[in-house]
């Protein structure tokens, strides 16, 4: 299955519905800033008026400065990492999709 890093994270902005810049702590006072992109979901792109809703929506849910965890398994496409975001018990892709910002995708 291969390797699945999970660090905690805290949020720097909101690019768009499934991409956001984070602060990755990597443990042993080293972190990493990196644009991240959330695995299994897809947002309409910010340049359409679906996409801004999506943003303005995530905005709701996350802010900077709020504590997060992103768990990995891979790169995307563009060398972006990839995967799940957790804020309290919540998984992000799971609550855009609910909330119609979102559409299931495989990657």
């Amino acid at each position: 299955m291969g390797q699945v890093w999970t660090v905690p994270a805290t949020m720097i902005s909101i690019v768009d519905g499934d991409t956001f810049h984070l602060n990755l702590d990597l443990g042993w006072h080293i972190s990493y800033q990196a644009r991240v992109r959330i695995a299994h979901v897809n947002a309409p792109e910010i340049s359409t008026p679906e996409g801004l809703a999506a943003k303005d929506w995530a905005a709701t849910q996350l802010g900077p400065g709020d504590a997060v965890t992103f768990t990995s398994r891979r790169l995307d496409k563009y060398g972006r990492p990839l995967g799940d975001l957790g804020y309290g018990l919540k998984d992000y892709g799971a609550e855009l999709i609910e909330a119609g910002h979102g559409s299931v995708m495989n990657f």
